[in-house]
C-alpha cells in the first residue's frame, strides 16, 4: 500500500463517520455521567493502593464501551461477533465498580469468556497452544486492570496500543478491522480529555477489563488475519506486561499476597518517588510510540535477525529501566526514614 492510498483511508467516508460518532457519543457520556447525581455519586474512595488523594467518580469505563459497541454495530458488522464477549466482561465489571465481587468469580468469567472467544475462531492449533492463548489472553485482561492506578497512562497507552494495530491492519489491507481499531482509539482519545492529570473521572473495571479483552483478543485475531505475527502485540504492550509480570513474581518471591491491593508496581514507585502523574503519563505515550514504531518496522521488514535484535535490546532496555526506577525508591525509602 502505497503512502497515498495509505492517507485516503482517512479521508473515506466509513473512518470519517465512525470517529465523529464515536467522539460524540463518549464525550456526551463521559460528560452525562459527571453531571448526573445517580451515576456520579459511584466513586473511587482512596485506599493503600491509590495513588490519588480525593474521591473521584468511576464509571468512565462506561462512557468508552458504550461508545465502542454503538459505533461497532453502525460501521463493523463483520465484526460484530466480538461484541457478545465484550457484553458479560463489562457488565461483571460494572457490578465489581458497584460492589466488590470475589476475585474467583471474577477469574472464573474471564476464562471462561475468553475460552468460548478461542473455541468459536476456530483456530488450527494444538491443545497446548489453545492453552496457552487462553492463559495469556486472562493475563492481559488482568494486568490491565492492575496498570490502571495512574491518571490518564491506561486511557493514552490504549490509544497508542490500538494505534499500532490499526496502522498494520491499514498497510496490509484490511480496513474494516482497522476501522474496529480506530473506534476503540477514539474512546479512548475522547475519555483522556476527562482522565489526563488531574483526572476528573476513572474508567473503573468496566473500561479497563473491556480494553484488556480487547488489547488480546484483537492481537490474536490479527494474527489468525495474518496481519502481524504473535509477538507483535507482545512487544507493543510490553510495558503493560513487563511491569505487572515482574511486580508480581517479585511479591510471590517475597511471600506476599498477590491478591491484596498494593503501590509496588513500578509506574507507582515512580510517583510516590517524586514524578507527577503527568511525567509518568508522557513518558510512557513516548516509550509505547517507540515501541509502536519498531513493532511496525520489524513486522514490515520481517527477518529472523531483526526480531531477535529487537527482543534482546527491548529485554536490556526494560532491565535497565526497571532497575533505574528500584535504585531511585531505595534511596526514596532511605530519604523517608531519615526524615522521621
Amino acid at each position: 500500500m502505497d503512502f497515498n492510498t495509505f492517507l485516503s483511508f482517512f479521508y473515506s467516508k466509513q473512518f470519517l463517520l465512525a470517529f465523529f460518532t464515536t467522539l460524540s457519543v463518549a464525550t456526551l457520556f463521559t460528560w452525562c455521567i459527571l453531571k448526573s447525581k445517580s451515576l456520579n455519586q459511584f466513586i473511587d474512595i482512596p485506599n493503600q493502593r491509590s495513588l490519588h488523594v480525593t474521591p473521584i467518580p468511576r464509571l468512565g469505563g462506561l462512557a468508552i464501551m458504550s461508545s465502542v459497541l454503538f459505533s461497532v454495530a453502525l460501521y463493523c458488522s463483520d465484526l460484530l461477533y466480538l461484541l457478545p464477549f465484550l457484553l458479560p466482561l463489562i457488565a461483571l465489571s460494572l457490578l465489581d465498580d458497584l460492589i466488590n465481587v470475589k476475585p474467583l468469580i471474577r477469574l472464573a468469567i474471564h476464562f471462561l469468556t475468553t475460552f468460548i472467544f478461542l473455541y468459536n475462531l476456530e483456530l488450527q492449533v494444538n491443545y497446548l497452544f489453545f492453552i496457552i492463548l487462553l492463559f495469556s489472553i486472562v493475563w492481559i485482561i488482568n494486568l490491565y486492570n492492575f496498570m490502571d492506578g495512574s491518571d490518564g497512562l491506561v486511557a493514552g497507552m490504549s490509544a497508542i496500543g490500538f494505534s499500532c494495530y490499526a496502522i498494520l491492519s491499514i498497510i496490509f489491507g484490511d480496513l474494516n478491522f482497522a476501522i474496529f481499531n480506530i473506534i476503540i482509539i477514539t474512546a479512548c482519545i475522547s475519555f483522556l480529555f476527562f482522565n489526563f492529570p488531574p483526572a476528573k473521572i476513572f474508567m473503573g473495571d468496566s473500561g479497563s477489563i473491556p480494553l484488556g479483552f480487547l488489547c488480546g483478543a484483537l492481537g490474536v485475531v490479527g494474527w489468525y488475519k495474518l496481519l502481524w505475527p504473535l509477538w507483535f502485540p507482545l512487544v507493543i504492550f510490553s510495558p503493560f506486561i513487563l511491569d505487572t509480570s515482574a511486580t508480581l513474581i517479585k511479591r510471590f518471591i517475597k511471600k506476599e499476597s498477590l491478591m491484596e491491593a498494593h503501590r509496588s508496581h513500578y509506574y507507582q514507585r515512580a510517583i510516590l518517588a517524586g514524578y507527577s502523574h503527568s511525567q509518568v503519563a508522557l513518558f510512557s505515550y513516548g516509550l509505547m510510540i517507540c515501541l509502536g514504531i519498531i513493532g511496525i518496522s520489524a513486522v514490515i521488514i520481517n527477518t529472523y535477525e531483526i526480531i531477535i535484535i529487537i527482543f534482546i535490546l527491548l529485554f536490556l532496555s526494560f532491565v535497565l529501566l526497571m532497575r533505574f526506577i528500584d535504585i531511585m525508591w531505595a534511596k526514596h525509602l532511605l530519604k523517608s526514614i531519615d526524615n522521621e
